[in-house]
């Protein structure tokens, strides 16, 4: 049977003239490999069917370490010169040979060695996701283009696609034998950078379902932690809604790794996420109006270029290392006091110290470490302070005994201390509800997510001044 690329090829062979048939035929090509893998950048060259020069290269801008792949279209389907050409084409550039025919009884083939890939329409045509398909077979298709070895015919491919899916299926439920097919197929069909990546990923379906490392059917990692690009492939795949199982990888993973993937607002994020906050710790926060980050839907965390957000309709609350990275470059209206205790009022916060602005002066009002949000006395100084009264900056209590100081020209908040860790959940939720005037809709939505403000411990407290921090 003709697959959908082989007639669109053929279509664009019957153009009279030799440059319009060549550019057809790779453009019709590139659209197939960028319909693959979204986030590959596929660029055609002037050549065609040249002996050295490739018709087209694939990059991945997005993951600038991954390397570039060459791609030479071939319009004879002669096995033979086929392995004879891909011998000759150098390694380094990762060299794919498409024949625009058909490849017949491809086990018969030498296999290539190493990085290369022999393959024909109907091999790119079976990469191609349909519809509504689930994600670990498009999965498995961006890992074929990027680091698909040996030779793949239309049938081939559509198996590599089914192996590894039930392995990941039988990954998830512990099961060792069709686990240990999928690591083995895809150990035979693509390199070794990808093929460990893939692996890594059914190990850590694996382990989430509750399995010990040490009985994984594959190659055994060194470590029970999870690495970056296992962690991208979780995010990636087909929504788990398991919360055990989200929380069993929360254990294996910590903040740093989180960043290092590439940008995304997947569903499994949100699972993930829901987990963490309890669990991992920063040292800042902060709240900027307005959205970051393409197709960040309201009220959903967001990984976007090497930042932890979380994305609201009317903010974003980006979380940090450290106040210094977060890079706060703009400046925002005082709130008044009033303003600030209402919100400390509202959400249970205490507040220890706070430091204010009336006209060109400055005035700070602080205690032992108390809550100094109701004090009789700043309700004094207040009234007898005509002008108006705006916080600079104040000091609060989150429940895990931590102070934050949150600074609210330019709307941060980071903990006293240079060691200090603040779990995701108080630092993000006190961050907002102080920073933020927030609706009782908007309010519902962060105890939602974040959980109730809580209370800190009753223990008494000692902390730097203000000026100090």
């Amino acid at each position: 049977m003709v697959n959908d690329l082989a007639q669109r090829v053929a279509q664009a062979m019957d153009e009279p003239d030799d440059q319009t048939m060549f550019s057809r035929i790779k453009n019709t090509v590139a659209r197939r490999l960028k319909e693959t893998d979204p986030q590959a950048l596929v660029t055609t060259t002037e050549f065609f069917n040249h002996t050295h020069v490739p018709d087209l290269v694939v990059t991945w801008p997005r993951r600038p370490s991954t390397p570039s792949r060459h791609i030479y279209l071939r319009t004879t389907s002669n096995q033979q010169e086929l392995d004879d050409d891909l011998h000759r084409l150098p390694s380094e550039n990762n060299p794919v040979l498409l024949t625009l025919g058909h490849l017949e009884a491809a086990e018969r083939l030498t296999e290539p060695s190493g990085n290369k890939l022999l393959l024909d329409t109907a091999a790119v045509d079976s990469l191609r996701p349909a519809a509504g398909a689930p994600d670990i077979p498009q999965l498995v298709s961006r890992s074929v283009l990027e680091g698909g070895r040996g030779t793949l015919d239309g049938s081939t491919t559509t198996g590599l696609l089914i192996t590894v899916a039930d392995g990941a299926d039988a990954a998830r439920t512990g099961t060792p034998g069709p686990t240990q097919r999928a690591v083995q197929t895809a150990s035979d069909h693509l390199n070794q950078q990808v093929a460990g990546r893939l692996s890594s990923f059914l190990a850590a379906l694996w382990q989430g379902s509750g399995n010990t490392l040490a009985n994984f059917p594959g190659p055994q990692r060194t470590t029970e932690g999870l690495d970056v690009t296992a962690l991208m492939y979780l995010l990636e795949t087909e929504e788990i809604s398991d919360a055990a199982f989200w929380n069993r990888i929360v254990g294996m993973l910590n903040l740093a790794a989180l960043l290092q993937v590439p940008s995304t607002a997947a569903a499994n994020l949100q699972h993930l996420m829901r987990e963490a906050i309890s669990q991992w710790t920063a040292r800042a926060c902060m709240v900027v109006p307005g959205s970051r980050g393409p197709e960040a839907g309201p009220w959903k965390w967001v990984l976007h270029d090497g930042d932890l957000v979380l994305q609201t309709p009317r903010f974003h609350a980006v979380v940090g290392t450290s106040r210094k990275a977060l890079n706060p470059a703009e400046r925002y209206d005082l709130p008044s006091l009033e303003e600030i205790r209402a919100r400390a009022e509202r959400f249970g916060i205490p507040l220890t110290q706070l430091r204010m602005s009336v006209t060109d002066r400055h005035i700070g009002y602080g205690g032992a470490g108390d809550d100094i949000s109701h004090d009789q006395k700043l309700d004094q100084l207040s009234g007898a302070i005509n002008e108006a009264k705006l916080v600079i900056e104040t000091d609060a209590r989150v429940s895990s005994g931590a102070v934050l100081n949150c600074t609210f020209g330019n709307r941060t908040a980071s903990a006293h201390g240079s060691r200090t860790q603040v779990p995701l959940d108080a630092l993000v939720g006190t961050t907002i509800r102080l920073q933020t005037k927030l609706t009782d809709e908007e309010g519902s939505t962060v105890e939602a997510l974040l959980g109730a403000q809580g209370s800190p411990p009753e223990a008494s407290w000692s902390q730097p001044r203000l000026d100090e921090g």
